[in-house]
């Protein structure tokens, strides 16, 4: 039988409990969280997927038993640190997913990873346009041309600053490459507020370049929430990808002088995907998300920039960027 916990039984983390109830193998499912309104969101979406599993529902984290398969931390980034400080010195993890933003403080992110190498625990973050089918195969195109890419993402009001990390991390991807330079300086000189209760928001472009000289914008128009419109471009290949609710893909090439075709996809939801993770883990003992140490290459220079561009905006002197 599998031990496995969700940590955060909120709106996400209730998606990856319908996601785990989908597995086939025997499994024991603890599901933490202090706030009993949260508790009651897994509970009432766990009665959505017919299962035999053993969930148990507590605010407690004395009915853990010392080693676990699977712990997936779905909580706000602002707790994320010192909840796997929490877990990692008291319980044997065998696999740890984290959601992301990772941490709003740079310390965090040095700290953690030296945790996670004493430990020993294998780590991976949710990034999971990673998983998706389409990109797999742009991304094999890609490195097979040995070109670098010109990668552009815009979309309106779709949440620059929690949502970012997963473009750039797309980007890192499809480009083979980490990043090297990142930031925020043509984003608008406002902070706006989260649908997230005290956390913030941006919207204008942030830009970068990988350390192949690849590069990358991403953009969040001020207005009407709105869809995401990507392009991924080399010399020889061209695509643009339409997410939202008209999900396409428009690909030209070199060698059929770039003359459009035009295809269909299907997004996955989490309480899918999780599934495909947590069976990847149990089989192969690996995920296609990015590793810990991969995502902190993203995700370190840009909550390096985010931060930079908070206190300019605000003024005020702080170590937090209050981002999930």
């Amino acid at each position: 039988m599998k031990i496995n916990v969700i940590i955060g039984a909120g709106q996400l983390g209730s998606r990856h409990l319908q996601g785990l109830l989908r597995l086939t193998m025997k499994q024991k499912i603890f599901v933490l969280d202090p706030s009993e309104v949260s508790l009651e969101v897994s509970k009432t979406r766990a009665n959505e997927i017919p299962s035999e599993h053993e969930i148990i529902f507590s605010k407690d984290w004395e009915v853990l038993p010392q080693k676990l398969d699977l712990v997936i931390i779905a909580t706000g980034a602002n707790v994320r640190a010192m909840l796997v400080e929490k877990l990692l010195p008291k319980y044997k993890v065998k696999y740890l997913v984290l959601e992301k933003v990772l941490f709003q403080d740079l310390k965090s992110y040095d700290r953690i990873g030296n945790l996670l190498k004493q430990t020993n625990t294998a780590t991976w973050v949710n990034h999971p346009r990673r998983m998706a089918e389409h990109y797999n195969a742009i991304k094999a195109i890609v490195a097979k041309s040995c070109e670098k890419i010109v990668f552009n993402a815009v979309g309106s009001n779709w949440g620059l600053a929690c949502n970012a990390l997963h473009l750039i991390d797309l980007c890192a991807f499809i480009g083979n490459s980490s990043v090297d330079q990142l930031d925020l300086d043509w984003i608008e000189n406002i902070v706006h507020e989260s649908k997230r209760a005290n956390n913030i928001e941006f919207t204008g472009t942030l830009k970068g370049t990988l350390e192949n000289q690849s590069n990358f914008s991403i953009s969040a128009l001020d207005g009407e929430i709105g869809d995401i419109s990507i392009s991924i471009f080399t010399n020889s290949h061209r695509w643009i990808i339409q997410e939202g609710h008209a999900q396409k893909i428009i690909y030209l090439a070199k060698e059929s002088n770039f003359n459009e075709v035009i295809t269909s996809f299907t997004a996955e939801f989490q309480s899918t995907l999780t599934t495909r993770i947590a069976t990847d883990l149990f089989k192969t003992g690996n995920s296609n998300l990015p590793t810990y140490r991969q995502a902190c290459e993203s995700h370190i220079p840009f909550i390096k920039a985010a931060l930079k561009k908070y206190t300019e905006i605000t003024e005020i002197e702080t170590t937090i960027c209050p981002i999930t």
